[in-house]
């Protein structure tokens, strides 16, 4: 269930992200140009007028206008749910000093090893050569 979770939000964060940046592409203003298009084209520039003029591109339909835009919402809240996160965590310092105080005390140290005779023979033991 982990997994359907984690691809579920994988698809909305994808899709949220991708509508942010097609959004000033097909959104279009009252006055029919594509977003922002009104601000660029005011000054009336005759190099700017075949851009201004240029038929619109891309143009999306209402649903998929309102399903991206939930998307985008989506991604935005992940992202300061995240951020909120983050800073509500203890700082490192205030965290090392409460784990120096819940820590047991150290251990004894182990014996050490015993030393074992090298080999004098590989492979089958016992076997006369």
């Amino acid at each position: 269930m982990n997994r359907i979770k984690d691809h579920i939000c994988f698809a909305a964060c994808f899709a949220g992200l991708g509508y942010m940046v097609l959004w000033p592409i097909t959104a279009d203003d009252l006055s029919g140009q594509s977003f922002g298009g009104s601000l660029l084209c005011r000054g009336g520039s005759e190099w700017l007028d075949s851009l201004c003029n240029f038929a619109h591109p891309l143009r999306l339909p209402p649903g998929l206008h309102a399903l991206g835009f939930m998307s985008a919402v989506f991604v935005a809240a992940r992202l300061l749910v995240g951020a909120v996160k983050r800073s509500r965590r203890a700082s490192p310092s205030v965290a090392a000093v409460v784990r120096m105080a819940d820590e047991p005390p150290p251990r004894k140290p182990r014996p050490p090893l015993r030393q074992i005779k090298p080999r004098t023979q590989f492979g089958l033991r016992g076997i006369p050569r």
